[in-house]
């Protein structure tokens, strides 16, 4: 097993050194230890995210909301919602700086990615943790984040964001 996936590397690493001119390769999909791929066509997401497993975790719960974003959970650990949008995560931190409620802290800030964590000083209140990831498909943006009233712990929240980096383009199954 091990042997085909250096062959796999290998393959792959010829395969970028030989390409010529201003061609862009695409990297290969991600994978993560205990997730599987999950196909979004049946709700109008021409893509594919990695989720938990369902042999250990449970069946995904997938649920389109009236506001347009798509939300997959996987038992208590794992919720993320999908959703076009602009991405902006300057907008975002400018937002966070400026809450008049919420303390917030940026924990971990990536080019299209950023992890924080909110709270109310002196209020008893347990503390969020959260993430926002700007996934490029095509020409759509779309913007990634955990279920607004799920209660994440900052692993899980990491998880959640390795998984929101699997985002690729799956186009629907034609019928032959």
């Amino acid at each position: 097993m091990k042997s085909i996936k250096y062959l796999g590397i290998i393959f792959t690493l010829l395969i970028l050194f030989s390409c010529g001119g201003d061609e862009v390769v695409e990297a290969p999909p991600i994978e993560l230890k205990g997730y599987e791929a999950l196909d979004l066509n049946p709700w109008g997401f021409q893509m594919s995210v990695m989720v938990p497993n369902a042999e250990e975790n449970g069946e995904p719960e997938v649920n389109l909301s009236e506001r347009g974003a798509l939300e997959i959970q996987v038992g208590q650990a794992f919720g993320i919602e999908i959703m076009f949008g602009e991405g902006d995560i300057e907008l975002l931190k400018m937002d966070l700086k400026e809450d008049l409620v919420f303390s917030s802290e940026i924990i971990k800030e990536e080019e299209n990615a950023i992890i924080y964590k909110q709270d109310i000083p002196d209020s008893g209140i347990k503390t969020q943790n959260h993430f926002f990831y700007k996934a490029q498909i095509g020409t759509a943006v779309y913007e990634v984040r955990d279920l607004i009233d799920g209660s994440y712990g900052s692993g899980m929240i990491e998880n959640m964001l390795n998984a929101a980096k699997t985002l690729r383009e799956l186009k629907p199954k034609t019928a032959a």
